[in-house]
């Protein structure tokens, strides 16, 4: 028999789960093991026997690493996860960590995403593993968001793969198999009113209330949840491939 794949989750805020990625992982099989580094918990700076590595978001940006110390750690794993190919999906701020681990630039957006927004598939996410599996031809779709930093620069050989009006760097793949994302498709209804309920300026500023961004998922909650699954999906199958792979 063989032995069940296992990803590394790390969470890095209490009210920043993984949400419906472990659904998604649990249909094909692969397990999860989450880690809180803002509870005490090490994170690994290599994956080990990891099948594969989740970095999820939260409030704390890249580079706060002097305050919170544990991100200098997920930074170093998420550098050696592109040297081994240990399938690897930074949400958010796990994707800006992705970024700028191996050398690309997170700062201030200009325009902050909060709520529901629509992101753009480019061409070349037709050709991706994972992203060709939501959509396959160019094509805007609403997601759950919630950043007001965001990736200014790709590292180098990064390929752009989705994008938006508002956010340059939506989703991208850098390596053979390590996707960053900005937005949050992890994300129900329960974990977006958990972010809400704190009192952020910039979204009183934008103007953006509860009722609007309920009424959002009200509309398209569902819609995005059945449509982000195949990405759960077909990540979860990289990892079951990579975790064959391991096992010969």
């Amino acid at each position: 028999m063989s032995k069940t794949p296992v990803v590394l989750v790390v969470q890095n805020e209490l009210d920043a789960p993984i949400g419906y990625l472990e659904e998604w992982l649990f249909e094909r099989g692969v397990a999860i093991e989450v880690i809180y580094p803002f509870k005490g918990d090490v994170v690994p700076t290599e994956p080990g026997d990891f099948a594969g590595v989740i970095v999820l978001g939260g409030s704390r940006g890249v580079h706060d690493e002097d305050q919170w110390l544990w991100l200098k750690q997920e930074k170093e794993l998420l550098r050696n996860v592109i040297k081994s190919q240990t399938p690897t999906l930074g949400v958010c701020l796990g994707g800006q960590l992705l970024a700028d681990a191996n050398g690309g630039k997170v700062g201030r957006t200009n325009k902050p995403e909060i709520g529901v927004g629509f992101v753009e598939f480019l061409p070349e996410a037709k050709d991706d593993c994972i992203l060709s599996s939501v959509v396959d031809s160019p094509v805007a779709i609403p997601v759950p968001q919630y950043h007001q930093d965001a990736i200014l620069e790709l590292p180098q050989n990064a390929k752009l793969l989705v994008t938006s009006d508002d956010c340059t760097v939506q989703a991208f793949v850098l390596g053979k198999s390590a996707w960053g994302l900005q937005f949050h498709p992890e994300t129900d209804w329960n974990i977006m009113s958990d972010w809400l309920v704190s009192e952020d300026e910039v979204r009183k500023t934008l103007g953006i209330t509860d009722d609007s961004v309920k009424n959002q998922f009200d509309e398209l909650g569902e819609g995005m949840k059945n449509t982000w699954r195949a990405l759960g999906l077909a990540f979860a199958e990289t990892v079951t491939d990579f975790a064959g792979k391991k096992s010969k």
